[in-house]
């Protein structure tokens, strides 16, 4: 796979986890992103792959993001972001035939600090397997990229999740979202789920993700930030859109000092009075 990313600088810190202890001696710190890049669509115009793709690899780059979930990511463009920089690698496939068709939901992570265990992509369907299936009533195939990464200074294992539900489906955002919770929560590893998952925070899929019953559970990084993160590209006239795009974590080392759990942040990019994308990056440090 390709090396992506370098010069990787820390800007923000999240304590964020719940249920579970890292298995290393001391706190793992973990920067992560997700960010939909919005596909090279050719009538975008002004805001259009070519005139912004320089832009995105250095919101990228400057962000100290060591684990970085993409949405709409068409392999030309990653093959760019890959040009752009070095010190990462990525691991994902095109949703449309498990190889290099249609968009791909990859995960990216810096190789001075991670190294893939495993991996795999699961359909969002009923079948999960089956190669390009749209599931229930969506309107495409989608996917999850699912990993185990581990941390080279402490042997740490960390499950990861990056994926893309469906714009238009409401049975395929339920059903979806149960299917990530339960895969999420597959073993006893601490997880980190990234993702544009096209739901509200008051919404039935929002509350199947990050249902409580259970011992073990999602923790929205997010919860109670209400700050937009699809805006469109038009900086003066945002689209009054709403938070859609998520990080979340299962297995904690508990609460800060200052008794919380996750401190949050939406990037604003804005150049010319347009945004970097029509999804704002979102971007959290977690310590497992």
């Amino acid at each position: 796979m390709p090396n992506f990313f370098s010069n990787i600088v820390c800007i923000s810190t999240l304590c964020l986890l719940i249920g579970g202890c890292s298995t290393s001696d001391s706190p793992v710190s973990v920067t992560a992103m997700t960010f939909n890049i919005r596909w090279d669509n050719p009538n975008d115009g002004v805001d259009g792959w070519d005139l912004r793709k320089d832009w995105v690899s250095d919101v990228i780059t400057e962000s100290g993001a060591e684990i970085i979930g993409l949405q709409e990511a068409l392999l030309h463009q990653i093959a760019h972001l890959d040009s752009s920089s070095a010190g990462f690698d990525w691991i994902g496939v095109g949703r449309d035939d498990g190889k290099t068709q249609g968009e791909l939901s990859p995960i990216l992570f810096d190789t001075t600090k991670w190294t893939v265990l495993e991996w795999d992509t699961r359909w969002l369907s009923s079948t999960p397997d089956s190669v390009g299936v749209a599931g229930w009533d969506a309107a495409l195939p989608r996917i999850a990229t699912i990993a185990t990464l581990q941390h080279v200074k402490t042997q740490f294992e960390l499950r990861v999740i990056n994926t893309h539900f469906d714009h238009r489906g409401e049975t395929a955002k339920l059903e979806s979202a149960k299917l990530i919770r339960d895969w999420a929560l597959e073993g006893n590893k601490p997880v980190l789920v990234l993702g544009d998952f096209n739901f509200k925070q008051h919404e039935p899929p929002y509350a199947a993700l990050t249902d409580t019953v259970a011992d073990r559970f999602l923790r929205d990084a997010g919860t109670g930030d209400t700050t937009s993160t699809f805006k469109g590209f038009d900086a003066l006239k945002p689209v009054s859109g709403a938070r859609i795009d998520y990080v979340l974590s299962a297995g904690h080392q508990g609460p800060d000092q200052n008794g919380q759990y996750a401190t949050y942040s939406v990037i604003e990019s804005i150049r010319s009075d347009r945004f970097v994308s029509d999804h704002l990056p979102v971007l959290s440090t977690l310590r497992y």
